[in-house]
């Protein structure tokens, strides 16, 4: 039995009322109250409003009243709940003071944190205290079960107990819980619910028992059981009174810390959410920021590449300058590379695969990482096959090698070490196959980056591909590089394996599968291009981009009129519509975009074929082109092979 200071609860307790039948009653109550407060008291901050409420009740009907009126009890029930009521208090004013002390002094400690553990670490101290008990138990409602749970045990071989379930209904503690009313048990040997099975476990007698409900706010979540008075007489109503006041706060503590509980995790959450979600908008500030750079970037790069590609078909081999400039080239397909792995990093374009050499980008990786490594790491390339192949997109195979071998220059930046990176061919075994995830038996190229640095304790080492996750300190990592690694490998369909060993270094190896395709050359001359002379108009808002597209062009044979502003070449086209064989325009112009400049041509003469160039745009893609009805779509900046390419296939079509 819990604090008796409400008879709606006596009535539920007794049997008389339903639960239900009491949130019924007690609504209409507040109900009543509400409507004989003034509108003006309810419209105040809520502490106000429920003081005001409180005020009113004083004319407002009891709750007795109200059930009676409901048809949920009668006048003889009522009688009775009333007399329990008096009976408690009674009882409660015959405690003495000293035991009230200790009670309201037990309850405080309980009150003081909201610590779970503590709290039920205070209550089962003092629970023998309060009932000059021998030993206690808590037992927890396991609410996927409705199995009591001797969760706090205390006295004699109280260790036992720890765990054991009690079924719904069985026992003196089971029905307790069933029914929600306290119980006081003088000889357990005389009462049909008792379960021997404790004892059994404990080895001990138990002679008397009392066992109150732990209810906060009508809702149990658990019992408190005491045994045994230890100055051998049994347990009588005042000690049931004190129990029942001291379970009654002690529910509600637990409930409170449980809540506190509940609340931090969730704001614990809501922080991890809330720096995902950073993140997050982090990347998309990237990415509308990429979107931005790339198309005037390569614009630029379309320029350069155009007029050094232009000058090396006219250095002879032998010319000093000719290698000079291949470097540029080199350096501008770069640049065009990193531009597109900024691009599909950030989610705004796809990753572009192709026949690639492993060996190619170990060795840039590694001229990179010599100008900016400390000369205490020592760097080593260990390339057993050079001539393989993979299908990948070169920039992404980058970011994976730089992002390995960043990780493993931070782990030894302090002492020094040895960073290798090795590149062989494999034949996959299918015994061997379950070290790489994922991976069936057939041909492959390991990609191994070891370094000696300080390693990875294995807790570390399961987390390591977590995004977020990082042992660096703040403004140092981000969590984010393995993760991409990870990412990118599997998307090539490739596996990754790591082992670390503290003090000894770290190895990752990673499996990409062959391919038996040809490399493309990166330069070709200009008698292996194809060649044309039909009349192009190209168009373009940048004149350096119309004066090095026409110039390629003318030297592949074509005649072409070069056009920077776009109402200039829709006129152009209008007063001779039959004279042009192919236009090629650019995406993104002042007054009006490539695709409508394309569409307007069309109204003009359906046939006509249209290219689209763009830098980049949030507004076309390839596909989008397609659908258009263009019959040719070019990112910038491409190169003549690219261009030659896809002149001849539109006009052959």
């Amino acid at each position: 039995m819990i604090l008796k200071k409400f008879l709606g609860e006596i009535m539920h307790e007794l049997g008389f009322i339903t639960h239900e039948q009491l949130e019924q009653s007690l609504k209409k109550q507040r109900k009543i109250f509400e409507q004989v407060t003034l509108p003006e008291f309810l419209e105040r901050d809520k502490l106000i409003r429920e003081a005001r409420i409180a005020k009113e009740a004083d004319t407002a009907p009891r709750l007795g009243q109200i059930l009676k009126e409901m048809g949920f009890a009668t006048d003889s029930q009522l009688m009775k709940a009333l007399r329990e009521q008096e009976s408690f208090v009674d009882i409660y004013k015959a405690i003495g003071s000293e035991k009230l002390g200790i009670a309201v002094e037990i309850i405080s400690m309980i009150n003081s944190t909201l610590n779970v553990a503590e709290v039920l670490y205070h209550l089962m101290r003092h629970a023998n205290r309060v009932t000059g008990s021998v030993s206690s138990t808590l037992m927890l409602l396991d609410l996927r079960t409705n199995e009591l749970v001797f969760s706090v045990p205390t006295g004699p071989k109280s260790d036992k107990l720890v765990d054991i379930r009690i079924p719904s209904g069985e026992g003196i503690a089971g029905w307790v819980a069933e029914t929600g009313q306290y119980t006081l048990v003088s000889d357990v040997s005389n009462d049909p619910r008792f379960y021997p099975e404790i004892d059994k476990i404990t080895g001990l007698k138990t002679k008397s028992i009392l066992c109150v409900p732990l209810k906060a706010k009508s809702k149990l979540i658990g019992v408190l059981e005491v045994i045994n008075k230890t100055d051998g007489t049994v347990f009588s109503e005042e000690d049931a009174v004190l129990l029942s006041i001291f379970a009654s706060q002690a529910a509600m503590a637990i409930e409170n810390a449980r809540l506190y509980g509940e609340l931090k995790d969730r704001l614990k959450e809501e922080r991890e959410m809330q720096k995902k979600l950073a993140e997050t908008e982090k990347f998309s500030a990237l990415g509308q920021l990429a979107s931005g750079l790339a198309h005037d970037f390569n614009n630029i790069l379309g320029a350069i590449m155009g007029y050094v590609e232009m000058a090396l078909y006219d250095l002879e081999e032998e010319n000093l300058a000719r290698q000079s400039m291949e470097q540029v080239l080199i350096a501008s397909r770069r640049a065009k590379d990193l531009v597109r792995q900024i691009l599909a990093f950030s989610r705004r374009s796809e990753n572009e695969r192709k026949p690639t050499r492993l060996s190619a980008v170990i060795r840039e990786v590694s001229t990179l990482l010599r100008a900016s490594t400390p000369s205490n790491i020592e760097i080593v390339q260990k390339i057993e096959d050079d001539a393989s192949a993979i299908s990948a997109d070169p920039s992404q195979m980058h970011q994976v090698l730089m992002n390995l071998c960043t990780n493993a220059h931070h782990a030894m930046r302090e002492k020094g070490g040895r960073l290798e990176v090795s590149l062989s061919s494999i034949e996959l075994r299918e015994e061997d196959a379950a070290d790489f995830s994922g991976l069936a038996p057939g041909s492959y190229l390991k990609l191994g980056v070891e370094d000696t640095g300080h390693g990875m304790d294995d807790k570390t080492l399961e987390r390591a591909f977590e995004p977020y996750f990082t042992t660096k300190e703040k403004d140092v990592g981000t969590g984010m590089g393995l993760a991409v690694v990870q990412g990118i490998v599997n998307s090539h369909h490739g596996s990754i394996r790591v082992k670390s060993e503290i003090g000894r270094g770290t190895r990752f190896d990673i499996l990409f599968p062959k391919i038996e395709k040809k490399m493309l050359p990166e330069n070709e001359t200009m008698q292996n291009l194809p060649t044309g002379t039909e009349r192009i108009l190209f168009l373009d808002d940048e004149a350096p981009l119309v004066d090095i597209g026409k110039h390629m062009l003318e030297r592949l044979g074509y005649q072409v009129v070069g056009i920077t502003s776009p109402k200039e070449a829709l006129d152009a086209f209008k007063a001779n519509p039959d004279y042009f064989h192919l236009v090629i325009t650019d995406m993104t112009m002042p007054y009006m975009n490539g695709d409508v400049f394309a569409e307007s041509l069309m109204q003009i003469r359906p046939d006509i074929p249209v290219i689209l160039c763009t830098g980049y745009s949030d507004l076309i893609n390839k596909e989008k082109a397609l659908q258009k009805a263009l019959k040719g779509f070019l990112m910038k900046p491409h190169s003549i092979r690219d261009l030659a390419g896809t002149v001849r296939r539109v006009l052959d079509e």
